[in-house]
């Protein structure tokens, strides 16, 4: 990033960012916060993962890229489905859903905003209402902790994907 903000401003950043999928914050965000770079996440809720609607016990058609997804697949999955399980009161407790808790602690860190995808209205009503939880500084540090029985488990390539 040092070496394009050479050739001219950079106003954003659009790499994969989720509560289960942060590599952003090891390497671009210091820079991003640092230079006041907006940091545009997708996939912000792991592809559907963090809505909770897949079973533990869920498997992905083979043409499904999220067959492919390393969230989606074998440990890192059970890891998501346990982080999930203790997400779920938080959520509850706030009277919203997992998504749009996971949503909110994501655009509550550093320059983050995100790219919700929505299959029809409902969902983008539901994500848009995201931005109305109110977590408190500890709330966010205990879904920040919740995140990390995925994310201290990945390896550090940025590819979310295993093509």
């Amino acid at each position: 990033m040092k070496e394009a903000a050479k050739y001219g401003r950079i106003d954003s950043l659009q790499p994969p960012y989720s509560l289960f999928w942060r590599q952003v914050e090891k390497d671009a965000m210091p820079y991003c916060v640092e230079n006041n770079i907006s940091i545009i996440a997708y996939s912000p809720l792991a592809q559907g993962l963090l809505t909770g609607k897949f079973a533990a016990d869920h498997k992905f058609d083979p043409q499904d890229n999220r067959a492919k997804n390393k969230l989606l697949q074998g440990e890192n999955y059970q890891r998501a489905q346990q982080a999930l399980d203790k997400l779920r009161p938080i959520a509850h407790r706030h009277n919203c859903t997992l998504a749009q808790l996971a949503l909110f602690w994501l655009i509550a860190q550093p320059q983050a905003n995100a790219i919700a995808g929505a299959r029809h209205s409902e969902q983008a009503i539901a994500n848009a209402k995201s931005a109305d939880v109110k977590l408190s500084e500890n709330e966010l540090q205990e879904i920040d902790a919740i995140g990390r029985i995925v994310t201290d488990h990945l390896d550090d390539n940025s590819v979310m994907w295993n093509w």
